[in-house]
């Protein structure tokens, strides 16, 4: 299943196309404290393209610090034309994948309070059901909104934790950060 070696220095060396992706093949010290209101901030200021490159960002990122699986999640050009392909539904399928991938490397390593991709695709359903009930009962739109606003508001903000979460387990493994 692995297809990866770490030689005597801790480098994980690994040939395979996705993994020159994330060069270097050594171990690199991933950011663990991304601040959720600022990068709600600067998605609103620039109409959603830096939500974007963050969640890009974080997928690279997955594929370093999740390397023991021998996965690999999907970049930017690869999953926004499969999406539009699909019409958006790669990209529902991709967060699946991508959360169900950093949940199970949490739990390999002893943390269990992870955000699945199973309850990502409830809460996107959820929200999908909220949008249809308002297109069919305008008099309660602004409450659907509203409720619509907060699911997103906790979908991203776990998203964003958990990846945190990972980044800082796998920089405690590597010795990068003291263990509190």
């Amino acid at each position: 299943m692995s297809d990866y070696k770490i030689n005597e220095y801790g480098e994980i060396i690994r040939e395979d196309y996705f993994f020159r992706q994330v060069q270097g093949t050594g171990v690199q010290i991933l950011p663990f404290e991304r601040k959720v209101w600022k990068i709600y901030l600067l998605s609103l200021v620039t109409f959603g393209i830096y939500g974007l490159v963050v969640a890009f960002a974080m997928a690279k990122e997955t594929n370093i610090s999740c390397v023991e699986d021998g996965k690999h999640t999907r970049g930017f050009w690869e999953v926004i034309g499969l999406s539009i392909i699909t019409l958006g539904i790669y990209a529902i399928v991709w967060y699946v994948q991508w959360l169900n991938r950093e949940a199970n490397y949490l739990e390999r390593h002893g943390k269990f309070n992870s955000f699945k991709g199973s309850t990502y695709l409830w809460l996107v359903v959820l929200q999908i059901v909220i949008n249809i009930i308002s297109m069919y009962n305008p008099e309660i739109s602004i409450i659907c909104s509203i409720v619509n606003f907060v699911l997103a508001i906790t979908i991203l903000t776990k998203v964003i934790n958990q990846h945190n979460e990972v980044n800082k387990t796998y920089n405690e493994i590597n010795n990068f950060v003291q263990k509190v």
